[in-house]
């Protein structure tokens, strides 16, 4: 008999991430806070009104009950959390994420960096008080998850700014080194405090753009260790692990980090991509975010999904996705979720 369409878009996901076969291929979105300006909410309003933040959260997964979202509903205060730890002055803007200064300016000053406190520190303790409200009133149905964590090199660029950390790996590397111990055990500590506001999260989901810029031989010395080590450091969960940059030349050795899912760039090459490494995690992609997600019409993105279905979903291990954080419209949304209803039912024959 047929497997009927029964399961639920989170367990799909689920599935797929222990390298299996759910009932059909799941669509899974990365959560942002552009969650609020698609309900025209000033995204500075919607970082510090808990209940708004939850309201806006439910509306989208209210709006899409046939994908996954991830983190699920969480206290997402953009990727500014870890850096205002230590200091960093934060810019709010009215429809885009906050972003950050920096707060090194010379490499020396690395000596003096201390890591943050998670409940006394910057916006941290926020955070956690964010996820305790959420916790306490998100409806049963609906899953609530840890926010997503920058990754050590991510938060590195972020408080020494990218070319200057790019520039240390020729100059400084034993400073490089330095940042980046102290940025893996602030990402650490920070996952360990929002454990202990949940008692145990299901996922954790890190987000680490840098590697990509990197060359092969600086990812095995100035990033693989550090992300391992974070990754290593939560036994059980489900590792999420997002990066928009092209990883081509890097797979296999970001493989060795420790992650179940990979939110990988339109940049990838998908059927190279799922040859060398799609049979070891769950790949989530990689449909092109802006010229393609934000513009083509929905039967365009149908067929593009088409193409990503027949190319990556044989076997399982595949959840369709966007190749970036950012996606488009609600008719791109939908039109991707329909492939996936349409071309996704498992069993899927190899292209």
């Amino acid at each position: 008999m047929t497997k009927a369409f029964h399961m639920k878009p989170r367990d799909r996901l689920m599935v797929a991430a222990q390298l299996k076969e759910p009932d059909q291929v799941p669509v899974t979105f990365l959560r942002s806070s552009y969650d609020a300006t698609r309900i025209g909410l000033n995204v500075k309003e919607y970082i510090f009104d808990y209940k708004k933040k939850l309201n806006a959260q439910i509306k989208l997964h209210e709006s899409f009950p046939d994908c996954a979202f991830v983190p699920g509903i969480n206290p997402d205060f953009g990727i500014v959390s870890e850096a205002s730890g230590f200091g960093a002055e934060i810019i709010y803007y009215e429809n885009e994420p906050p972003m950050n200064h920096t707060i090194i300016n010379e490499v020396e000053q690395i000596d003096n960096l201390k890591v943050p406190d998670p409940h006394t520190d910057g916006l941290l303790p926020k955070v956690l008080e964010a996820y305790k409200y959420l916790i306490e009133n998100t409806p049963p149905k609906y899953q609530v998850d840890p926010a997503a964590i920058r990754g050590p090199m991510d938060l590195a660029t972020a408080i020494r700014g990218v070319a200057p950390f790019l520039s240390d790996m020729y100059k400084n590397p034993e400073y490089v080194h330095k940042l980046m111990d102290i940025t893996t055990q602030t990402e650490i500590n920070f996952m360990k405090a929002m454990d202990e506001v949940s008692g145990g999260s299901e996922i954790i989901f890190m987000c680490d753009d840098i590697p990509g810029l990197i060359s092969p031989k600086f990812f095995k010395e100035f990033a693989l260790p550090y992300m391992k080590k974070i990754f290593n450091s939560f036994k059980g969960k489900i590792k999420f692990y997002h990066n928009c940059k092209g990883s081509m030349h890097i797979l296999e050795p970001l493989v060795e980090t420790g992650f179940q899912v990979f939110n990988f760039s339109f940049e990838n090459n998908l059927e190279e991509t799922k040859k060398r490494i799609g049979k070891k995690v769950c790949l989530m992609g990689n449909v092109e975010p802006i010229g393609i997600f934000h513009t083509a019409k929905p039967h365009e993105i149908e067929d593009i999904c088409k193409n990503q279905i027949e190319t990556a979903a044989p076997g399982g291990a595949y959840t369709l996705s966007v190749g970036a954080a950012v996606y488009g419209p609600d008719s791109s949304m939908q039109a991707m979720i329909t492939a996936a209803q349409k071309y996704g039912k498992y069993p899927i024959r190899k292209k």
